[in-house]
């Protein structure tokens, strides 16, 4: 057993109530899954970039899209950026093998927090899961789409994700 995979089974039976959260995009191939896997590598204090950071590892993400086509793969340009960034894949949550999935319901249910890219993205959660609403927040900075853009405009996205994920989960309580 890999020292990443013990600790990750390790912050699982220590933190058995974590949060769950659900980063919401479009279509789940590029922001959203990039989001899901800078969180689920910081809760495991596996981000090179922010190794100074100490980090809760209490923190489940997953990432879902409004109008994802289920199946569709992970963007080739998101994992090159993951990996040019030095973000592992966890283990029981490899970015390498993720697929597409439209938010619902269940999912809503699941999650202890709601994280929409933008806040169009947010506005179409309330209207969906109106319920919900006490669980939905947004980036603190828009992320915009890099669908379709370079490998460049995915590491900048990747940035903005990774200051916002950092902001919004980890650094929260600090002033």
């Amino acid at each position: 057993m890999t020292a990443l995979k013990e600790k990750e089974q390790k912050n699982e039976q220590a933190f058995p109530q974590a949060k769950k959260v659900c980063f919401v995009c479009t279509g789940n191939t590029c922001r959203s899954p990039m989001a899901e896997a800078v969180t689920n590598a910081l809760a495991l204090g596996n981000l090179p970039i922010l190794a100074r950071d100490t980090v809760p590892p209490s923190v489940i993400a997953v990432s879902a899209g409004l109008y994802a086509h289920d199946g569709d793969p992970i963007s080739h340009n998101a994992v090159s950026a993951l990996e040019q960034a030095g973000i592992k894949p966890t283990p029981s949550r490899d970015y390498h093998k993720h697929t597409a999935k439209n938010i619902d319901e269940r999912l809503v249910e699941e999650c202890d927090l709601l994280v929409a890219m933008t806040p169009s993205h947010a506005m179409e959660l309330l209207l969906r899961f109106p319920a919900a609403a006490q669980r939905i927040t947004v980036m603190p900075k828009a992320v915009s789409d890099p669908f379709g853009g370079d490998l460049a405009r995915y590491a900048q996205c990747l940035e903005e994700i990774t200051e916002g994920v950092r902001c919004l989960l980890f650094l929260e309580d600090e002033t």
